[in-house]
């Protein structure tokens, strides 16, 4: 018997990466995992990894993005399991570059993932957990919620706003015995960067950042499964925030000590990628 044995417990983005990783082991501790995403081959890899595990993961496929389906996926998830213990607000993409180069297309992309599918999701499951008196809510935001991270201005808005969330979300839920947990991971070892929109026209400066950003973080930065377990001792113990990886504690800490010098360091390199 584990914390999270018999718990009903659904994860978003559950087909890669962290999504995938805190999915895995919350069935190896015990827990139904509903995993979702809209990749349905990386969500059957999941699953299969899981039930190596010992674990069990039914695979939903939704856009989180879209309020109708998300609608739709807690009505069978409720019908289906009669409630949710966990949920992990995980799915997540990229977009980089200034506000003037960036589509605006690409802006209401990445905000009706990264923020409202987190709201969404939080809106239709909330209730159950206020009802009962328990329950716990994870939202994966980034170190780019607390830090700037230059070039990526929509990037860094979503995951600010979902800080913001957590916060008052927090303090919303306690007296009804609701956790949250709030997820600022530094680098992890996923291809999110890979995936990460760039304006169009290809400048050679913005790719290169790119490039070398994503070899960081597949040379430096956590495993997922490193980060998940983390993750999940946040849960376990009620924590609110979650920091992982070294720089993330550094640059956390720094920017509240020193916020101008920081704003001045990330200006220095926002300007060396946007001139290329």
């Amino acid at each position: 018997m584990t914390f999270f044995t018999d718990k009903i417990s659904l994860v978003t983005g559950a087909g890669s990466g962290l999504g995938r990783a805190i999915a895995v082991e919350l069935a190896r501790r015990g827990a139904t995992v509903v995993g979702v995403d809209l990749d349905v081959d990386g969500l059957a890899e999941t699953a299969q990894i899981t039930e190596g595990a010992q674990g069990m993961c039914v695979s939903r496929c939704a856009d989180v993005s879209v309020r109708a389906r998300m609608e739709d996926l807690a009505g069978e998830v409720l019908s289906e399991f009669g409630r949710v213990d966990i949920l992990v607000n995980n799915a997540g993409v990229g977009v980089g570059g200034e506000l003037v180069q960036v589509p605006l297309e690409d802006f209401e992309w990445i905000v009706g993932i990264n923020l409202m599918g987190e709201v969404y999701g939080t809106r239709l499951f909330l209730p159950g957990m206020i009802e009962r008196g328990s329950g716990h809510i994870v939202n994966v935001a980034s170190l780019s919620g607390l830090v700037p991270l230059p070039f990526h201005l929509p990037y860094t808005t979503t995951k600010y706003a979902l800080v913001g969330f957590s916060e008052m979300l927090a303090v919303e839920v306690r007296r009804h015995g609701v956790g949250v947990t709030l997820v600022c991971p530094g680098a992890i070892r996923t291809n999110i960067m890979k995936g990460t929109r760039t304006p169009p026209g290809g400048d050679p400066g913005q790719e290169r950042f790119k490039e070398r950003w994503a070899a960081r973080l597949e040379k430096g930065g956590m495993r997922p499964e490193e980060v998940a377990l983390k993750v999940l001792a946040a849960v376990e113990k009620g924590r609110f925030l979650c920091l992982t990886g070294r720089e993330a504690y550094l640059l956390y800490y720094f920017h509240r000590l020193a916020p101008g010098l920081m704003r001045r360091i990330v200006g220095v390199v926002n300007d060396r990628v946007s001139t290329g």
